[in-house]
This record gives structure tokens, C-alpha cells and sequence, in this order.
């Protein structure tokens, strides 16, 4: 009885950590190349470019000169260099979101840009077999204040 016991809480594990390790693989196959796409656009800095990547809804809500000064501070980074593989985070379906319920999938990819490398989170937003940005984050220490000595 025990025996069984510790087997059923193996096989639990054992489902868990596989299931962790490939919730992404059914994403990757689309996601992946829509991501290595929009991050050699997004890297090109140019608000327009950046916003045809995006969400109608989501591009409707962002005001535009906010919108280009973000993209003119990103710019700081310089020209891309090369990005790494995308790995997936998390999948958020049919969740709640101010666009109303949608499947979000949230990826991050590191970077090499001219002038610092940055980790770049992309959450996207599934229709069908194609994806839209959601939203996108650049974290690098190119784009934070850096104190004078």
C-alpha cells in the first residue's frame, strides 16, 4: 500500500515537471518566428513600425507621444546585433484582460544590442496561429540611471 502510495506521488511529480518543461511547445512553433521578426522591427525604433506590430486595442489606449518617447528611450541600446532563442514563460488563456478575455502568451528573449544587451519581454496576443503584441518591456542596465561617482 505504501509502495503505491510514493508511485502515485512520483508519477505526480514526474507529470509536473514534464508538463512545466513543454507547455510552451505547442506556442514556440508560431511564436517563435513572429518573435525573432518583431524584435529586429521593434529594434529599429521606429514608433509606426513598432505600433503595426501591435494589437489594434492595445495601440488605441497608448497615447502617441508617450509612445515615441519610450521608443526614442529604448533607442539608447543602438542597433541590434544578434538575439538569443525566445523562451517561453507562461500562457494566460482566456483570461480577463482590458481588451476582454483573450489567450496571452508571455515569451522572453536576451538580446545584443550596440551598446549593452537587454532581456526583452514580449506578451502576446494569440489569434489563431498568428500573434500580436499585447506589451513589451527592454531590461537593461544601458537603460538604467546610472549614478554619478
Amino acid at each position: 500500500m505504501i509502495a503505491l502510495w510514493f508511485i502515485g506521488i512520483g508519477a505526480t511529480i514526474g507529470a509536473s515537471i514534464y508538463l512545466a518543461n513543454h507547455e510552451g511547445d505547442e506556442y514556440d512553433k508560431y511564436a517563435i518566428p513572429y518573435i525573432q521578426k518583431a524584435v529586429a522591427e521593434l529594434s529599429e525604433w521606429d514608433p509606426e513600425k513598432a505600433k503595426a506590430l501591435m494589437a489594434e486595442e492595445v495601440v488605441a489606449k497608448i497615447p502617441e507621444e508617450k509612445f515615441s518617447r519610450a521608443m526614442s528611450f529604448f533607442s539608447q541600446l543602438g542597433a541590434l546585433q544578434s538575439m538569443e532563442e525566445p523562451s517561453f514563460n507562461k500562457a494566460f488563456i482566456d483570461q480577463q484582460t482590458d481588451i476582454g478575455k483573450q489567450t496571452i502568451v508571455e515569451y522572453d528573449v536576451n538580446t545584443h544590442y550596440e551598446h549593452g544587451d537587454a532581456e526583452i519581454n514580449l506578451k502576446l496576443l494569440q489569434k489563431g496561429s498568428d500573434y500580436e503584441i499585447y506589451s513589451f518591456n527592454f531590461r537593461s542596465e544601458k537603460l538604467t540611471p546610472q549614478e554619478e561617482k
